[in-house]
């Protein structure tokens, strides 16, 4: 009885070993991770567009950008690599707020949503897993001090990042909204690490749309600082 008992055990072993080799081979997605580590970095520590190149293209994915060489402003995604979490205002706004201690070489995006929003468009229907975001330091400090636009956040306030996913036809197939700070219920928050958020609800699309919104808002739009920092951009397509 005992050798029949260890026969029908390794064969259940065996049976759920094949099983499970079977499903990693018929997997039929690839994943990519798009980390912005291969983003040629300029010597000032971030790139926004300023060289006329447009769109920024890395691997699956296609990240808008918008410079106006008249004003030298730009929109949509600038890369940096800069770590400064300690000036205030406009001049700093490449940085990402990162409390942990950042890491001088690692690359991200940065993200200011002006009139046209920020965007990312995949050679092909893509399933989006997750992001990491955080703060800019711009954004940050505007929300925790106050500044010259606007007051420091209050009870009730809050700044919100919406993802909205479009299929290769133009309709929105989902969309999944993170709170960069959220002053709601008692709460007192501020991003202030890359935080990895789950966008699997974003199945079956082409094109990213990233829009802000704040509770902070005045005769002019959102006072808030219209900016975020993502990384680890993470999706799978078939193969």
């Amino acid at each position: 009885m005992q050798k029949k008992s260890k026969i029908i055990f390794v064969a259940l072993a065996l049976a759920w070993a094949f099983s499970f080799t079977s499903c990693k081979e018929d997997n039929p997605f690839i994943e990519e991770v798009i980390d912005f580590q291969n983003v040629t970095m300029p010597q000032a520590g971030f790139w926004n567009g300023s060289d006329g190149s447009g769109a920024m293209s890395l691997g699956m994915a296609s990240f808008n950008n918008d410079y106006n060489s008249d004003w030298g402003a730009w929109s949509g995604f600038a890369f940096s690599n800069t770590t400064d979490i300690e000036t205030p205002g406009f001049t700093n706004q490449y940085s990402a707020y990162i409390s942990a201690g950042a890491d001088a070489k690692n690359i991200y995006a940065v993200s200011f949503v002006s009139e046209d929003v920020a965007s990312v468009i995949f050679l092909s229907e893509v399933n989006v897993l997750s992001a990491d975001f955080t703060n800019s330091t711009y954004a940050y400090l505007s929300m925790l001090n106050g500044d010259a636009y606007t007051e420091p956040f209050k009870d009730d306030d809050w700044f919100e990042l919406t993802v909205v996913g479009f299929d290769t036809a133009g309709i929105q197939k989902a969309e999944v909204s993170y709170r960069l700070a959220d002053y709601t219920n008692g709460r007192k928050l501020i991003t202030d690490n890359w935080t990895k958020v789950d966008l699997s609800k974003l199945k079956g699309v082409t094109k990213l749309v990233f829009k802000l919104e704040s509770t902070d808002v005045g005769d002019w739009g959102m006072n808030t600082p219209s900016y975020f920092c993502m990384d680890n951009l993470r999706f799978e397509y078939l193969k």
